[in-house]
């Protein structure tokens, strides 16, 4: 199983649980409060759903079918080797090693991905993940510092997933010419890539779970 099938994988689980039981409650309250569901709450989690469903959609493209410039194009072309961000190398040697095995097609495929699909995914699921701290954040009673940290999450696994292939492009499209720092460094910036990723998935869960605690002892009591 390879890094992104860790992550996202356990991401499409766990989302899908959070929102089958917001969705759940919200139908119930209608149903208490014979409303039509035209609130502004309606339209908010309506908002989380359709960004959520094109996430998966533009996942299931992008991941599990062989489009132009996807990974598995990628990965067919450069022999059945993983591309970087699915298998971490931590040092330029191994780096440019790995280069050297590519096939000039498979390096020039590889090129335009860092530009093409592997940025509309990251973008679907920005959009996503940010739409979901918004719609928590909105939701807890929290300080104006947990709300930023919520929120702010999710634009810097952006950032960081950007940097990573900024380096990545530069890299293959100037080789042979060898960059060793950013070859030293490809592999942390993935690490840190997929741990701010981590955060922003787990961050607004665990507090929209805690905040639906609070509120059911509040009802006990």
């Amino acid at each position: 199983m390879t890094t992104q099938h860790v992550f996202y994988i356990p991401t499409v689980f766990l989302l899908g649980f959070v929102f089958g039981i917001i969705f759940s409650e919200n139908k119930l309250l209608r149903s208490a409060n014979n409303s039509d569901g035209s609130s502004p709450d309606r339209m908010s989690k309506n908002k989380l759903l359709y960004t959520f469903l094109i996430f998966i959609l533009v996942f299931i493209i992008t991941h599990l079918f062989e489009i132009p410039w996807g990974s598995k194009q990628v990965s067919s072309l450069l022999n059945g080797q993983e591309i970087f961000d699915k298998k971490p190398l931590f040092s330029s040697d191994e780096v440019y090693t790995k280069i050297g095995t590519f096939s000039e097609e498979g390096l020039k495929v590889y090129q335009r991905f860092t530009y093409t699909v592997d940025i509309v995914f990251p973008t679907s699921f920005f959009v996503f993940l940010l739409t979901f701290a918004q719609f928590v954040a909105y939701r807890i009673k929290k300080s104006k510092l947990i709300n930023r940290i919520i929120t702010g999450l999710p634009t810097l696994w952006l950032i960081t997933d950007l940097l990573e292939n900024l380096i990545i492009y530069i890299i293959l499209s100037n080789y042979p010419t060898r960059y060793d720092f950013l070859g030293r460094i490809i592999g942390v910036v993935s690490v840190i890539k997929f741990t701010l990723l981590f955060y922003s998935i787990i961050t607004p869960v665990i507090f929209w779970i805690m905040s639906k605690r609070n509120t059911s002892n509040l009802y006990i009591n």
